[in-house]
């Protein structure tokens, strides 16, 4: 019986308290703020679009460099008809190796 009566306390009592709280908790500032925090706002938005941007440079750049360490992926290039990664030649009259 106790059971039943703390089960029917927390859902009609301490639940539209706890929903009651949380709208209070993260309910929005209303639209027309200070210029300061617009200007604030407005700053922010701009620094998560240049982030964003970052963000798919570099996801681009290390799937470049992936592509380029994966294993084969020199003999992949020249059955494309690419020419691959250069090949060292020697210089007969120094003997110096050259890329």
């Amino acid at each position: 019986m106790s059971i039943a009566i703390v089960v029917i306390l927390c859902i009609f009592v301490l639940g539209p308290l706890a929903r009651g709280a949380s709208r209070g908790a993260f309910r929005q500032v209303a639209p027309g703020g200070s210029p300061e925090d617009r200007a604030e706002i407005a700053r922010l938005r701009e620094e998560v679009d240049r982030l964003g941007t970052e963000v798919m440079r570099l996801s681009e750049e290390q799937g470049f460099m992936m592509r380029l360490l994966e294993p084969g992926s020199a003999g992949k290039a020249q059955e494309q008809g690419g020419e691959g990664p250069p090949k060292p030649t020697t210089d007969i009259q120094s003997g110096d190796s050259r890329w």
